[in-house]
């Protein structure tokens, strides 16, 4: 903990200033989290400037505030009613100043942890869990900040994430969050890196121990404004910050293009398919009902001499994309120095992110999915169905041979929102899916039957559609007659479990519907 005294001679070393010893809490740049004690960061937002909020940093009985301006006469006279002395030190430059004091405030927390950046358009929150995962089960202690939350990773999976409103949040926050991970005995922290992180300098003063790629398509441009710039935004976790080891994506273009850069001293690349430039690549897979069976080459370094080794795996993850994200994981530990066949090993448990194309059962196998808009439903349906029918492929394991399993989705859509997805939803799921179950989703305040009446206008043949109201005695009918082969996609709610009838949430989870009937029939079975 800092005192009032050392934050002010850190801030300007050249000056003679009177401060108190008085202990410093925290650093808030959010008047809404302030306490007694803590630092109030007063900045200049998109609308309101921090010293807008100086009355509640006054009821907080704050120690000392950071503005990036001089008090106005008004505010000053504020600050001079109050019952107890608040330093206030003005710097111009605060904005650019904020992350080396961040991070001198919380004890610079990287150089006592291993932190790894991911950034990609698509594949950053799966990567990083099951990167979590590895590290888990190789006894490590991970953390993770992130679109689904932060926090220490447990069981092999993130438990008790707290939520967040940002992929990455602000710096201040970040340091905070590293610090206190520390103190909770984590040595890995692993973070999402956005583009609009790395161009509002939230991660300035990050020292990694990797930094990752996964793929960069269009994406954010009514912030970035072009995609090219877009792309060299994300290129920059490479190029401008420091970091031990630099994973890339050789099958995309912006990482095909750090590669050739030459910038790089030596970066490790992955594929998913053959390429003997790439350290770990993906020499064929196999996508079936069970999963995705990878076979795999790593070329790794080691006495300076080149040394291949091969090694398969059985993921019990669906969709191709997966096999870039796993690949991706799988390089952050191999380039940290652990072992290839300690992590070959612990592929076949990687468990996907709740929610995010999550394997619920098998015969049929059931996949809950968050995807609720006609493009996701659309990927997600493309992705699960080369389980069920074989077809060649350069990159492959398979015969070619068709198989009769087909794919099934069960979704509705949200009401209170967007009308006009519905008939565009329903077009998707009667394209790439094979049977079709209509049912709820979150009607909120809008009446079901409008909503459904909604979707089915947009499918051509409407009799082939089972309509069920009810989502659970939807989702009950399509495990009652989906064939052992099947994949049954759940579509629309993922991770929620509630459902948001009339203003009120009611208990409800697709997962727990579908553990609960795979129980009873094994219940019925041994009786």
């Amino acid at each position: 903990m800092k005192s009032l005294n050392q934050l002010v001679q850190f801030i300007e070393p050249n000056k003679t200033s009177k401060a108190s010893d008085v202990q410093l809490k925290d650093l808030q740049s959010d008047s809404r989290q302030l306490q007694a004690g803590d630092v109030f960061i007063a900045l200049q937002g998109l609308s309101n400037h921090g010293l807008d909020y100086l009355q509640h940093a006054i009821d907080a009985q704050v120690a000392c505030m950071l503005a990036d301006r001089a008090l106005t006469k008004s505010e000053q006279a504020c600050l001079n009613a109050a019952h107890h002395e608040i330093k206030i030190v003005v710097l111009d430059d605060l904005p650019e100043r904020l992350a080396n004091i961040a991070n001198w405030f919380y004890d610079q927390p990287c150089n006592q942890l291993k932190l790894v950046g991911i950034t990609g358009t698509n594949g950053k929150t799966s990567t990083a869990h099951y990167l979590a995962q590895l590290l888990l089960q190789l006894g490590e202690q991970p953390a993770l900040i992130g679109t689904l939350g932060n926090g220490l990773v447990t069981e092999c999976q993130s438990k008790d994430l707290d939520k967040t409103v940002n992929t990455t949040p602000d710096v201040v926050t970040i340091f905070r969050l590293l610090n206190q991970f520390y103190q909770a005995g984590a040595n890995w922290v692993i973070m999402e890196v956005s583009s609009h992180a790395l161009a509002l300098g939230r991660i300035k003063e990050m020292v990694f121990e990797a930094v990752a790629l996964t793929q960069v398509t269009r994406d954010h441009l009514d912030f970035h404004g072009s995609e090219e710039h877009y792309r060299q935004t994300k290129a920059k976790l490479f190029t401008d910050y420091p970091s031990r080891h630099q994973v890339l994506n050789t099958n995309d273009s912006v990482g095909k293009a750090l590669i050739d850069s030459g910038h790089l001293s030596k970066p490790f690349v992955y594929s998913v398919e053959p390429n003997p430039s790439a350290q770990l690549q993906c020499l064929a897979y196999d996508l079936n009902t069970r999963g995705i069976e990878l076979d795999m080459i790593y070329q790794g370094l080691q006495s300076d001499q080149l040394d291949t080794e091969r090694a398969q795996a059985c993921l019990n993850l669906m969709g191709t994309f997966n096999i870039e994200n796993v690949l991706c994981a799988a390089s952050i530990v191999l380039a940290s120095g652990f072992p290839l066949q300690s992590v070959v090993t612990l592929l076949p448990s990687l468990n996907a992110v709740n929610g995010r194309m999550h394997k619920v059962t098998t015969e049929p196998t059931v996949i809950v999915d968050f995807a609720h808009t006609p493009d996701a439903l659309e990927q997600v349906l493309k992705a699960l169905k080369p389980h069920v029918t074989d077809t060649s492929k350069p990159a492959a394991l398979n015969t070619g041979q068709a198989t009769d399993a087909e794919v099934w989705v069960v979704f509705g859509c949200g009401g209170d929102r967007d009308r006009g997805k519905r008939p565009l939803m329903a077009d998707v799921a009667e394209r790439y899916a094979d049977k079709v179950v209509l049912t709820s989703d979150n009607p909120r305040f809008e009446n079901v039957q409008q909503i459904m009446t909604d979707i089915m206008a947009g499918f051509k043949k409407p009799q082939k559609v089972i309509v069920k109201q009810a989502r659970q005695k939807a989702i009950e009918y399509a495990l009652v007659h989906a064939q052992v082969n099947d994949v049954v996609l759940i579509a629309g709610k993922g991770h929620e479990n509630y459902q948001e009838i009339m203003g009120v949430k009611h208990p409800f989870s697709d997962q727990k519907v579908v553990l609960d009937w795979v129980s009873e029939q094994i219940h019925a079975k041994h009786l």
